[in-house]
């Protein structure tokens, strides 16, 4: 099997994996079942962007309890376990992707399906915020547009108010600094908002 790769960052350096080409024996073996964890994809997977992918298909149909969170968390811990000291800065990186590309996909329920895509853009990078805006606005109205902030905003609460119920650690550190990106982006998406008013 052949396999290329390339990197892009994130404006906040998150680092995300890209694969080329996957193998259809690899597609077929991370297809994601009906009620399979997200913790039992990221094991069978190879790398970041194969989990992505097929968190991506579940179009978020998955659990995402608490319960959920700390298996997804153990599982990364099994392939990247922490380390007091000479902390791998890649590998914690990667703990926040992993943990905000189902996030991404619980948040986006919120919306119109037509919209979702676009708000994945917003999420996954900042600098795509004002084109995305301008966009939706225009396609959808200022109202219509506002009312998606404040549906994104909730679903973001509910994932928060279940990552503090996470016993303290270092699964709940990556899940912490996970959602705290998306709050900052909203509070961006919030400003760009206020700023098109009229008057």
């Amino acid at each position: 099997m052949t396999a290329g790769h390339a990197s892009r960052l994130y404006s906040t350096g998150l680092l995300w994996y890209k694969l080329a080409s996957v193998s259809q024996t690899a597609s077929r073996n991370l297809h994601p079942a009906a009620g399979i964890s997200l913790a039992e994809i990221f094991r069978r997977g190879r790398d970041l962007e194969a989990f992505r992918r097929a968190v991506l298909e579940l179009q978020g149909s998955f659990s995402f309890t608490t319960a959920d969170m700390i298996d997804l968390g153990r599982a990364y811990l099994e392939r990247f376990p922490d380390r007091e000291q000479d902390r791998n800065a890649e590998e914690v990186r990667l703990g926040y992707a992993i943990v905000r590309t189902a996030m991404i996909e619980k948040a986006v329920l919120a919306v119109d399906p037509l919209r979702r895509n676009a708000y994945r853009s917003i999420f996954s990078n900042i600098d795509r915020l004002a084109a995305e805006a301008e966009a939706l606005v225009d396609s959808a109205g200022l109202g219509v547009i506002q009312a998606d902030h404040d549906a994104l905003a909730a679903a973001l609460a509910r994932l928060r108010s279940a990552i503090e119920e996470i016993p303290k650690g270092m699964i709940r550190e990556r899940f912490i600094g996970g959602i705290s990106y998306f709050f900052n982006i909203l509070y961006a998406f919030k400003m760009n908002l206020l700023s098109r008013r009229p008057g």
